[in-house]
């Protein structure tokens, strides 16, 4: 049994994923690690934490009884997207790395677009301006820690700096490449032009290959403490959304055949797999390289999907484990429109459609009447129609969202109930809830050649899905509170 492990390096853990050579799983294990916050609005994590927690739930994962005489033959590579990794010439980090959701460089982000105009700089990266991108990072850094930039030989992504340790090799792909500002979408390359214009030294940045290229062999030393075999092969890895959306079959435009993933994670992502860049002028949605060579992805990311769940349940049952469970019980009990309920899920900012970081959000039409089972209700609702509004603008830019798939940590049955009828599609349950580790494995099999390619794989998914057709009463109704939705941001103080 030829074995492939894939590796997701989270916001909050490293989560990691067995695969045998016929694309099941042999089992999954994973270990946390704390984000760190010296100052009002940093959020940085030490990579030494990400290794510690790579070795502990290898060790967990090697351990179980599957796994017993089973010849490993690959690691493949995803993780958090948008950070900034410092490492010196021998590939060891020179400061903390800057995490996707730090926002400190707001100053960087504006004056970029004052650089290159917004017009000309999605039109080259298919994304605008955004402070929990890369560049302004650098920036930033560049500007208030000059000592660290002259220690400096690489600037990676997190996924890549731990490959770097597993390999020795310094390296990136071009899907987290993609998501960085830094980036020629059209030509799946580092923008020369960009670089010059922000004066960030393009020599610092990593070289790009595929996601399914290999990368190298495990090096000794990182073998004999994961206990794997050294020299294995190591793909080169992609960004957690887009290898996602390859380890719940979207590999392409062609073969989802109009199916988008819907990630419910700490933030939210809806993401459409596409044969050529799509770009919408005004950069309300992100473009980005996909993890399977000569495809793109479409994708609108929101900052705070399940993020908005936990502060509800934090807000109304303080300490109670069962606390969520009660709530969506609760919540699940309420017709459709949460009795005249609304909220606004921007608890951190939002992105799609708005890109304001100073966006806040808001429970709207509170009366006497209203409780928990109502607020819980509404903040699943504000969710859906945030995710909703990413739809609509792909239908804009031609494509045709037919059905959904919906995974990540904080799907549950109502809340995907809620997104079918908010959408007005069907949306299926994940066929697993690691789409990201798996298409890691998946990307380590092709790099060993257990796999022929991202493309040509013929391991089925799982099958014990669950599918949630819209409920048209919902559905109608839903139109009609989305509208109302929409019109509150510019309504309400956003600054």
């Amino acid at each position: 049994m030829r074995v492939s492990i894939g590796i997701d390096l989270g916001s909050s853990r490293v989560k990691l994923l067995a695969l045998d050579d016929s694309g099941e799983s042999l089992g999954v294990t994973m270990a946390s690690y704390s984000t760190e916050s010296r100052r009002a609005g940093f959020a940085e994590q030490n990579p030494d934490r990400w290794w510690d927690a790579l070795r502990l739930a290898m060790s967990e994962l090697l351990a179980r009884p599957a796994l017993r005489g089973a010849t490993i033959e690959a690691l493949g590579m995803t993780g958090q997207m948008h950070g900034a990794v410092f490492l010196d010439a021998e590939g060891s980090p020179v400061r903390p790395a800057i995490m996707w959701s730090d926002g400190r460089a707001e100053a960087e982000t504006a004056e970029i677009e004052q650089r290159i105009s917004r017009e000309e700089l999605v039109a080259l990266t298919g994304n605008r301006s955004n402070v929990s991108f890369t560049a302004p990072k650098i920036m930033w850094v560049a500007r208030h820690e000059p000592e660290v930039m002259a220690k400096t030989s690489w600037i990676v992504q997190p996924k890549d700096a731990l490959r770097a340790r597993l390999t020795g090799e310094i390296g990136g792909d071009v899907s987290d490449a993609s998501a960085t500002l830094l980036f020629d979408l059209h030509a799946r390359t580092w923008s020369n032009e960009i670089c010059r214009r922000l004066e960030i030294n393009r020599a610092l940045l990593a070289p790009l290959r595929e996601s399914e290229a290999l990368a190298g062999g495990l090096r000794e030393d990182a073998a004999r403490a994961l206990g794997l075999p050294a020299g294995i092969a190591v793909a080169v890895g992609g960004a957690d959304a887009p290898t996602a959306a390859l380890g719940l079959g979207l590999a392409s435009e062609a073969g989802s055949n109009g199916t988008v993933l819907i990630s419910l994670g700490t933030g939210g992502q809806v993401l459409a797999p596409v044969a050529s860049p799509r770009i919408d002028p005004e950069g309300r949605l992100h473009g980005l390289c996909h993890v399977v060579p000569g495809q793109w992805c479409v994708m609108a990311a929101i900052l705070s999907a399940a993020a908005s769940l936990d502060w509800v349940v934090r807000l109304l049952k303080p300490g109670d484990p069962n606390g969520a469970r009660e709530l969506l019980a609760a919540a699940a009990k309420v017709p459709a429109g949460s009795d005249g309920l609304l909220f606004l899920p921007y608890l951190r900012g939002e992105r799609t459609p708005h890109f304001d970081p100073s966006a806040s959000g808001a429970l709207i039409g509170m009366r006497i009447n209203h409780g928990p089972a109502e607020m819980t209700r509404a903040v699943l609702e504000g969710v859906a129609f945030a995710l909703g509004q990413g739809t609509d603008l792909m239908r804009g830019l031609g494509l045709d969202p037919k059905t959904g798939v919906v995974a990540g940590g904080g799907v549950n049955k109502l809340w995907q109930q809620i997104i079918a009828d908010v959408l007005n599609m069907p949306v299926t349950l994940g066929a697993t809830e690691h789409a990201s580790g798996r298409g890691a494995a998946l990307l380590g099999a092709v790099a060993a050649g257990i796999a022929p390619s991202t493309t040509k794989s013929t391991w089925p998914l799982p099958g014990d899905t669950r599918v949630m057709e819209p409920i048209p009463a919902n559905a109608r109704l839903y139109v009609e509170r989305s509208a109302v939705y929409r019109e509150l941001y510019e309504r309400l103080p956003h600054s």
